[in-house]
């Protein structure tokens, strides 16, 4: 009965699925007799875009492909692998229904949005981010008729859309095949990434229920640190174990202390116990670069968009010519040896972990251990079970040895709770205590534990705001805020040019060597960072595999960066008005410099056409006719 509702339930959210993709169709103008709106990309707008994906391309193409080329080929199939925003990236498979469609449709860099092609399997994942099955008639526009298909979504390491996977067939192959095809091969795809991201220098445990299929692309993977931390998680592993897992001591998941799970043998097999005491079975996989690996600092949030962790830095590496991190550093520097709590503010991306770390490093405690709590990233049930700890049998699926949980993990060190905004008002109300009484009681025990830390916490919120609409307690405000340091936004940084020199840097760690022109520096101050730092290493590691040994110009910038130059968009009808005067005066002067004077280049750059740029230099008396 069970079994028969799910299915019904599946049903009904497929058929909701594509209704509303049929209204989004119609509000684009579609009609459904009109053949596909071929959009493609420039030649160097997909080489960049290939650029950022050529890990996914690859993984798919050369450790995922191959283990379904046969299923593939018998089923007379079509298998299509977009970027994020749904562009082509590769396809493999020339069954006979692919001459119905524009041979346009199916070359590298053609849009498959819904906008353009209707609906389809593809632009549905792209608005849901969730599997979607599209069979014949479902298609919006009635050339598409001739195929079902299934396709999933692709996350990374961090669970962002990097990409669609999509299995499209002739109308005899059943949707159950395609869409069962579609979900393992994405598995996979994500599996590869996540082992290719992590595998130097973490450790990786594999899970399923049987020791038979633990090396199967559908098996469970996370990966954990030398501190025993969960950093990532993919979501065959969340299903088995019926929680998130990432943040969780890698302990409560196997049962077995860190240090014997770090010295496992990868042949053997260990048994864990799932939901409801269901055996489970997993397999250790050590770090490929060994020896240091047993000493890394403590990683919450590994990986390509997050500056270096700040552990060999101190406050005063943090000062480089700008007044307001100046003045963060000289305050954070007065507090450093005592234990007045911090609190810092500032917009997503700007670096409040990276001063946290140097913060730490600074203090009479960094010898300790710092803990760093994402405390957005932690499911709320299970908020107070991490951060209080628990002991054996506290609740359903506990595990059986307890947990110390975080607050006691930092006890002699710095506990730092990010997003503290975000914690629920229950598990405020719990920390206060703690702060009060300098003890921690684990749920389900009466037992009561000192504790000695330093508070830092985070936030990108106005709290005080959140105080007003009762979301977050005062009396908690008032007893963490000891001190309240704001760091600027990256737009508002007067030593951007050093910021930069330091981005590089890491880069050139990782292997990335790279030098930005003066042109691109000029853009770099134009332009408004809404994604702070973090946006600028994301940009200027693109820029560096693309401008390879050449120094990095204005054409080795992803499109999306000059997307939110000074808050420009690429849509056509806001650059013509005259809402944004103010930002194309600041804006157009210098990226028109920026690019030797080259209005071509401009309008490309900016996305709009050569009589808007010539229209807006005239304005500017930049531009004079003959």
């Amino acid at each position: 009965m069970q079994e028969d509702k799910a299915s019904l339930n599946g049903k009904a959210g497929q058929i909701s699925r594509v209704a509303d993709s049929w209204q989004r169709c119609r509000g684009y103008g579609l009609d459904c007799e009109q053949a596909p709106v071929v959009t493609r990309l420039s030649s160097e707008q997909w080489q960049q875009r290939m650029a950022q994906s050529q890990q996914m391309v690859s993984v798919t193409r050369d450790k995922v492909l191959p283990m379904y080329q046969r299923m593939l080929h018998n089923s007379n199939s079509l298998v299509l692998l977009t970027d994020s925003q749904g562009y082509l990236l590769e396809r493999w498979g020339a069954p006979p229904f692919c001459q119905q469609l524009p041979a346009e449709l199916l070359t590298p860099g053609a849009c498959w949005q819904e906008k353009a092609v209707g609906t389809n399997a593809i632009g549905t994942v792209l608005q849901t981010q969730a599997i979607s099955d599209v069979q014949c008639d479902e298609h919006f526009l009635a050339v598409n008729r001739m195929m079902s298909a299934s396709a999933s979504p692709i996350f990374d390491a961090n669970r962002r859309l990097v990409g669609v996977l999509n299995v499209s067939s002739d109308a005899y192959l059943p949707t159950t095949l395609v869409h069962g095809m579609a979900k393992v091969m994405a598995q996979a795809i994500e599996n590869q990434m996540i082992s290719a991201a992590y595998q130097q220098h973490f450790w990786q445990l594999m899970l399923n229920t049987s020791p038979d299929n633990l090396d199967s692309q559908w098996a469970g993977l996370l990966v954990f640190n030398a501190q025993g931390q969960i950093l990532v998680s993919n979501q065959r592993a969340n299903a088995l174990l019926g929680q998130s897992l990432q943040g969780l001591p890698i302990e409560t998941v196997t049962g077995q202390p860190l240090a014997t799970l770090l010295a496992w043998q990868a042949a053997e097999v260990m048994t864990v116990k799932g939901p409801e005491a269901i055996p489970l079975f997993a397999r250790i996989i050590a770090p490929h670069v060994s020896g240091e690996t047993a000493t890394l600092p403590m990683v919450t949030a590994p990986g390509p968009t997050t500056l270096p962790s700040g552990d060999a830095r101190v406050l005063t590496d943090l000062d480089t010519g700008d007044k307001h991190m100046a003045r963060a550093v000289d305050q954070a520097l007065r507090v450093v040896h005592s234990d007045i709590p911090l609190l810092i503010q500032g917009e997503t991306g700007v670096g409040k972990e990276i001063f946290v770390r140097a913060f730490h490093a600074s203090s009479a405690r960094h010898d300790a251990e710092l803990v760093a709590v994402n405390c957005a990233a932690i499911p709320s049930e299970l908020v107070e079970a991490e951060l209080f700890g628990y002991v054996k049998g506290a609740f359903t699926g506990a595990s059986p040895k307890g947990s110390i949980g975080l607050i006691r993990r930092a006890d002699q060190g710095t506990l730092f709770l990010d997003e503290i905004g975000d914690m629920p008002l229950s598990t405020q109300a719990r920390l206060l205590r703690v702060l009060q009484d300098k003890c921690v009681t684990p749920l389900g025990s009466s037992e009561r534990y000192p504790v000695d830390f330093r508070l830092v916490c985070a936030t990108h919120q106005p709290l005080r705001e959140a105080i007003q609409r009762r979301q977050f307690r005062e009396d908690l405000y008032y007893r963490m805020n000891g001190l309240t340091v704001s760091l600027p936004p990256l737009k508002d940084r007067q030593d951007l040019p050093k910021v930069v020199e330091a981005v590089l840097a890491e880069l050139a760690d990782n292997g990335l060597k790279g030098d930005v022109s003066e042109e691109v520096m000029q853009l770099f101050l134009s332009h408004l960072w809404p994604g702070n730092i973090r946006q600028l290493f994301n940009v200027l590691r693109v820029a560096v595999v693309l401008a390879g040994d050449q120094r990095i110009q204005p054409e080795h910038l992803p499109d999306d960066f000059f997307w939110d130059l000074k808050g420009i968009t690429r849509e056509a009808d806001l650059l013509e008005s005259d809402l944004l005067e103010d930002d194309w005066q600041v804006a157009l002067p210098k990226v028109y410099k920026a690019l030797g004077r080259n209005v071509s280049k401009t309008a490309e750059a900016m996305g709009v056409s050569r009589n808007t740029v010539y229209k807006r230099l005239k304005q500017l008396g930049l531009w004079h006719d003959g």
